[in-house]
């Protein structure tokens, strides 16, 4: 599925989010958010005013409460953090590459693109999947790597400067809106990827460039060399 016929000649550098793109889905979200919501009721923080939003985000806002008492909210933070961890890294043990993402991703490197991985997912989750499915990329950044996780920009423009590639052309490709928010922000072609079972009106609001149903079809929209 598309919304266009496009081919994005001229990109120099394509950045991928891991879970749900290069990876099948295996993080339950819910019951990270339902541990994360305990954590913070037994800190005194009622976070039903935000429920609807991603953990991290519940994390921060969390921490921002707690803020006055420093110590306080560094707790809160270990304990949240170790609780996300632990089925990040449960996730991490059944999870694999989609059919033909290897390949491709061999591909796009031998065709000279540069590659990177911007996940907020933690570093000792994602390499526990790269252990057992390596998968081709010259830049890595996790969650742990960054100061400023996706849907913020500096996320992937920290990737360009790890790339080398700063202010050149990139191509942003994810299966969730904020991936898409990210990559307009730093100026890069946008392609959405639709998880199984996922209308393309998922991506409707977030008007990513190019929308498809899987991500090993997006080398027959770039050019034959970076």
């Amino acid at each position: 599925m598309m919304t266009t016929v496009p081919c994005f000649d001229g990109i120099r550098a394509i950045l991928f989010d891991l879970d749900g793109t290069l990876i099948e889905p295996s993080i339950d979200f819910d019951a990270m958010k339902d541990e994360v919501i305990e954590i913070a009721g037994a800190f005194g923080v009622n976070v039903a005013p935000w429920a609807a939003w991603p953990v991290l985000e519940i994390m921060d806002r969390v921490g921002q409460e707690l803020g006055s008492d420093a110590a306080h909210a560094a707790r809160f933070a270990s304990c949240a953090n170790q609780a996300i961890i632990r089925v990040e890294t449960k996730a991490a043990e059944r999870v694999g590459p989609y059919p033909g993402v290897p390949a491709m991703l061999r591909a796009l490197q031998s065709r000279g693109y540069a590659l990177g991985i911007v996940t907020r997912n933690c570093r000792a989750a994602v390499e526990r999947i790269l252990a057992r499915a390596p998968l081709i990329h010259q830049v890595l950044l996790t969650r742990d790597d960054v100061q400023y996780v996706k849907p913020d920009p500096r996320h992937l423009a920290d990737a360009l400067d790890a790339l080398g590639m700063r202010g050149k052309p990139t191509l942003m490709c994810g299966d969730h809106p904020m991936d898409i928010a990210a990559g307009r922000a730093i100026g890069a072609v946008t392609v959405g990827v639709l998880r199984p079972g996922v209308g393309a009106e998922y991506m409707a609001e977030a008007q990513p460039d190019l929308v498809l149903e899987q991500v090993t079809d997006l080398p027959r929209y770039l050019g034959q060399s970076a």
